[in-house]
């Protein structure tokens, strides 16, 4: 309580709840993280399992059907279950609110033999928050209380950093770590629709606190507290084993601090005997909270944790290869120029300032604040960067570096000030780079986590520069393709994606009427179905799914920042197709030629001239033959190299439905790709769509 009557340091209190408010008033434009379904469904499997000892929801009413095809598409083939699980249904009382993510397939029944990969612990308590908030007290929709579970911890986060750091420096330079925590655009954007990094990151940060509270306090009830947040922590990512590296050499300098610097100032053992009780179960009681809130775990333990362990071996290890221009000596410079290039410049240059000064105090006075910090802000960018390790997507998946970053900047505004003689008007100059801070991140809004600085030249320096994964929201933006749908297309519009899975669309804030499906793409056939999608620098942009909408057709609306197409949305009909692209016609080849190579055969068509190629149709036999492996097809380019198509040959590129891919007839599709000779490899010895094959080619009427 002593601490609440400082009113200065009321102003850190109404930070974190302006961070709350401002968050959950925005709630409403953000979509969801792609990742975030999953998570939701499992969290609600294990808590409804938790509360009322059931493996299903047969005792829950229907949810009420959406229009068009279900998003929940079973991978395992449980479609069986499925219709058992429906036809099953014993009520149906519409006073119940039942979550949309509570899934008949999807339940305990699977989770308890299926589960693996990242941990559950942060999905059961965001389902927890949708059970009080949705289910039962009906003053939250259904995806906003699994949000606020997000946002809500993101704000203890805030609250947490501004009292560590008033501790230590006071409350102007706690209220500067705050400030840059909440306005950090990664943070405050994924806050809103991560399941898993903001999370972390906040029961990361939240363990670190505590537990530098209890040793410094020697306090066994905050260093317990401690042990149960690493519990959960760990129970949300496995990211939290790294902390060991921060608290360790922390810890042996605590030891040598008190044993040579200090000469034992915590006396006799037995002023410390409960902390030493504690520490000695810490990683016990740690294990046991994540074990206790998985039951996948409970009936094989060993078992599960080496499928887990596995899991991140297989996606922590490895660095991919658009990294291969920052690797320097082994080492991925990837995260660190990440860092540089999307935090405001005003954080980054108290935050390094701050880095520079915790060595040099920490050097100089033996402090042990300033070697905490500095070490819960290097090991992640570390881990990141060291040679093999896999990262992608920027450095959400290490979000916990982001805390530890704001505190530096209150270390360095303290040194900096310090440094001067009129600290007010120093710490007014401050003030002033950290409102121009929130402002470059509320102008670019809901788009915040494809922020990048003046140092790269922006999004668009980002995306000049080719810098991997700028532009990738990973799915938020689809938000706003829906509410342009939901106040501009017709009544029963459909509407698919050309890439993505369904379930990557926030299907609660879809407009009710309209019709959604991936089953709807119609290609040429120009059936008026809405398409949208994220357009950023992926592989999948280059599919021939994708290449249709983005070539043939003008947008019909683009979610940009600074004038970078994020996601577009096209109405697929005559009225919006480009002109060259309106008509196609029957192009005779000037040669066929099956020419033998390693794996069979390969089919070789010269066109004797340029054309804009858009398909091939094989009609073939299919009779004691081959089907093609992911075979390709080439394009030999004007400067005479062969260039593989993306798309591979033994799949459909779209739905059979828009191209009559059939078992006797193989179709291939080209976005009016400009070729004369082109060449189609099944990889196979005797390929079916090379048996009594009858070979139609089309390319665009008019040329481009």
């Amino acid at each position: 309580m002593k601490f609440l009557k400082n009113r200065l340091v009321l102003l850190g209190l109404f930070v974190a709840l302006a961070f709350l408010f401002i968050a959950t008033f925005t709630m409403k434009d953000y979509g969801i993280n792609w990742d975030e379904p999953f998570h939701f469904q499992r969290g609600q499997a294990y808590l409804h399992y938790f509360l009322t000892g059931k493996t299903n929801f047969l005792d829950l009413p229907l949810y009420p059907q959406l229009k068009g095809s279900s998003d929940f598409v079973s991978l395992k083939g449980e479609s069986e279950l499925f219709d058992k699980a429906i036809k099953s249904k014993q009520t149906n009382n519409s006073n119940i609110r039942r979550s949309y993510f509570a899934s008949d397939v999807y339940n305990f029944e699977y989770f308890v033999k299926n589960d693996e990969g990242h941990p559950p612990i942060s999905d059961i308590f965001a389902a927890g928050f949708n059970y009080l908030l949705y289910q039962k007290l009906g003053i939250m929709g259904d995806l906003e209380s699994y949000h606020f579970y997000e946002i809500f911890l993101s704000s203890v986060l805030v609250l947490a950093v501004f009292i560590f750091v008033t501790k230590k420096l006071g409350v102007v330079p706690a209220l500067i770590s705050s400030i840059s925590l909440a306005s950090y655009p990664l943070f405050f954007s994924e806050s809103h629709f991560n399941i898993k990094d903001p999370p972390e990151a906040a029961l990361f940060g939240l363990t670190l606190i505590l537990f530098y509270f209890g040793i410094e306090k020697n306090n066994w009830k905050i260093l317990l507290a401690s042990a149960v947040f690493a519990g959960f922590a760990l129970g949300t990512k496995l990211n939290l084993l790294f902390s060991v590296l921060v608290i360790g050499p922390w810890l042996v300098f605590v030891v040598y601090r008190e044993i040579f610097l200090k000469r034992k100032r915590f006396g006799s053992l037995k002023k410390i005997w409960p902390l030493l009780i504690v520490l000695l179960f810490y990683i016990p009681v740690v294990l046991g909270v994540t074990y206790i809130l998985w039951p996948f775990l409970w009936h094989d333990p060993m078992g599960g944790a080496m499928k887990v362990l596995g899991f991140y071996e297989q996606i922590g290890t490895g660095t991919p290869g658009e990294m291969s221009k920052f690797i320097v000596h082994g080492w991925n410079t990837y995260p660190t120029l990440w860092i540089i290039y999307t935090t405001q410049v005003p954080i980054l240059f108290l935050s390094m300032f701050g880095l520079l000064a915790s060595l040099f105090i920490f050097l100089r006075r033996r402090d042990g604040f300033y070697l905490f910090v500095v070490l819960w802000f290097l090991i992640p960018v570390i881990r990141a960067s060291y040679p093999n390790a896999g990262i992608y997507g920027g450095v959400r998946q290490i979000m916990e570096f982001v805390p530890a970053m704001a505190i530096l900047a209150g270390i360095g505004a303290k040194a900096l000030a310090d440094s001067l003689r009129n600290k007010k008007f120093a710490y007014a100059v401050m003030f002033l780079g950290l409102a121009f801070s929130v402002y470059e991140m509320a102008k670019i809004h809901p788009n915040e986590n494809v922020y990048f600085n003046q140092i790269v030249g922006g999004i668009r320096g980002a995306r000049d520069k080719n810098i991997p994964y700028w532009g990738n929201t990973y799915g938020n933006v689809y938000m706003q393709g829906v509410n342009w749908l939901n106040k501009n297309a017709e009544p029963n519009a459909k509407l698919g994606l050309p890439i993505a899975n369904m379930i990557n669309v926030p299907r609660l804030k879809l407009r009710s009427d309209i019709d959604f499906s991936n089953a709807y793409w119609s290609g040429t056939n120009r059936a008026g179905e809405y398409e949208m999608e994220m357009d950023f620098e992926w592989p999948p942009k280059y599919w021939y799914s994708f290449q249709y909408y983005d070539k043939y057709l003008e947008p019909v609306y683009i979610a940009s920042v600074d004038g970078v197409p994020l996601l577009k949305v096209w109405k697929n009909d005559l009225a919006h197709t480009r002109p060259e692209f309106k008509e196609e016609a029957q192009y005779k080849p000037k040669s066929i030629n099956f020419e033998k190579n390693a794996t069979g055969f390969q089919l070789k068509i010269d066109m004797g001239k340029q054309v804009y190629l858009t398909g091939i149709k094989i009609k073939h036999g299919n009779f004691q033959c081959q089907n093609a492996k992911p075979g390709y097809v080439a394009i030999l380019s004007d400067g005479g190299k062969w260039v593989q198509e993306p798309d591979p040959i033994n799949t459909p590129q779209v739905p059979i439905t828009a191209t009559g891919w059939t078992d006797n007839n193989f179709v291939f599709l080209f976005p009016g790709r400009k070729a004369q000779i082109f060449l189609v490899d099944p990889q196979v010895g005797n390929a079916c769509i090379f048996q009594n094959a009858e070979i139609s080619i089309t390319g665009l009427k008019k040329l481009p």
